[in-house]
């Protein structure tokens, strides 16, 4: 009996003792991994709040929806999360504050897709609160002039309005970090479709002259190269320059999605010590975790891009006539620049519910019902039928769909002025959805913008 019982005894010790064993070891484990991501947490929050500008007033509804709070749109483009990135050459370069390079980018979440439209920086635009233009790469620079820190709110208010669309956020970037992200991921391969060569490329400090020259075909760029490419417009036009732009951006999200660098702690800490100097958004920390999220599991082949351009089926044309060569839309109508915009940015709510409408002349002007039909197809409506309506003074909105398209019927509201009716179906109206009767009190749909 005595032996049995000691027996039991050390086995008894000798099970208890590794489990303990072992506990202590996962506790350490867990506690190590805990102060290690701990530490890390607190040095993106101490070291990345350089880079949040907090001022941000047109944030996208789309990141409320997902964190469950309330969401409201606002109007066409809202479905999407549409970003304005501006290139400059920062402090301590001639024009620090001047964009280089303005691209708005919009990220469509319902179809995870991608799009891209390059601004010249040569347009001539309106500037927000007054009654002169400039050149659109001084936008951010005279939101700055005015109050220290508000370029950004000031370039998304005038870039807003040209495009006709809602930009909820921008980022600027300068030369200086740029040349630092692209060396840090290990510099990026590039697709160029013909040979570049630009005797007059500025030397570092701009008084001279650094010839540059890179082959056609996939070409290896450290982020020095990459920045030339991206920057080169003596030997070209500023419209190949911004499709340059966009192959530099492409490669670098290539990079960066295929090369798992960005789930490597060490090159986020890495990556956010860069950008902290030299990167400024108003996204929320939130926001861009989302943001991540969302373009992990984009398809970047349905990416489209785009360059606003002078060429003969461009949108834009040539003016030297102040003795100052601007760009400025064709025949001084920004709805050519607006179609555009909102042709590549398809808000996803809006084509989702695809309402059928028509739209009827009540005027006595002869082919309003056309131009308006026109619009609101190349803003993405689903225009059915255009015919002569009723002679009437006030224009109107009759939903047929008892309530079953309140995006359209909201986005219809807001850009004629004019409150929707409900009525039931009759059988002349069977095949729509939505009836648009327009009177003489019509002023125009798309967003006009005058400019001196």
């Amino acid at each position: 009996m005595f032996l049995k019982k000691k027996k039991k005894t050390d086995i008894t010790i000798k099970e208890k003792k590794p489990v303990k064993k072992w506990k202590r070891v996962l506790l350490i484990i867990f506690l190590s991994l805990f102060v290690v991501i701990a530490a890390l947490a607190a040095y993106i929050y101490a070291t990345g709040y350089k880079i949040f500008d907090s001022g941000n007033l047109t944030a996208s509804p789309f990141f409320k929806k997902i964190s469950g709070q309330e969401y409201k749109l606002r109007g066409e483009g809202d479905g999407r999360i549409n970003v304005v990135m501006l290139g400059m050459g920062g402090a301590n370069h001639p024009g620090g504050t001047l964009t280089d390079s303005i691209m708005v980018i919009s990220l469509n979440p319902e179809e995870k897709s991608f799009a891209m439209l390059s601004i010249p920086r040569d347009l001539y635009v309106p500037i927000p609160g007054t009654k002169y233009s400039r050149k659109i790469n001084e936008v951010y620079k005279i939101g700055e002039d005015k109050k220290d820190g508000s370029g950004g709110e000031f370039a998304k208010e005038a870039i807003g309005a040209v495009l006709d669309l809602p930009i909820h956020y921008y980022v600027t970037v300068d030369f200086y970090g740029f040349v630092k992200v692209v060396d840090s991921v290990g510099g990026l391969v590039v697709d160029v479709d013909k040979a570049l060569y630009d005797p007059l490329f500025p030397d570092d400090d701009m008084k001279g002259y650094n010839p540059f020259y890179v082959k056609a075909g996939s070409q290896k760029m450290n982020g020095t190269t990459a920045l030339k490419y991206a920057r080169s417009r003596q030997t070209s036009s500023d419209f190949d320059r911004a499709a340059r732009q966009q192959k530099v951006i492409e490669a670098l999200r290539n990079k960066l999605s295929e090369s798992g660098y960005l789930t490597n702690p060490k090159n986020l800490v890495s990556l956010l010590n860069i950008v902290s100097d030299h990167l400024r958004t108003d996204f929320t920390p939130d926001e861009v975790v989302a943001l991540a999220g969302l373009v992990k599991d984009m398809d970047f082949s349905k990416t489209v891009s785009k360059v606003l351009s002078n060429g003969a089926d461009g949108e834009l044309v040539s003016d030297s006539s102040s003795g100052t060569y601007v760009l400025m839309p064709k025949g001084g109508d920004w709805s050519v620049v607006q179609r555009v915009a909102h042709e590549i940015f398809t808000d996803p709510d809006l084509k989702k519910e695809s309402a059928k409408i028509e739209v009827l002349n009540g005027t006595s002007v002869a082919g309003q019902a056309g131009k308006l039909a026109e619009t609101l197809k190349s803003y993405n409506y689903n225009v059915v039928s255009i015919a002569t309506g009723d002679a009437v003074a006030k224009t109107s909105i009759i939903d047929y769909s008892d309530g079953k398209n309140p995006i359209t019927i909201s986005f219809l509201e807001k850009r004629l002025g004019v409150k929707a009716v409900q009525k039931s179906k009759e059988k002349s109206s069977a095949s729509v959805d939505i009836s648009i009767l327009i009177g003489d009190d019509y002023k125009g749909f798309a967003k006009e913008l005058s400019s001196e």
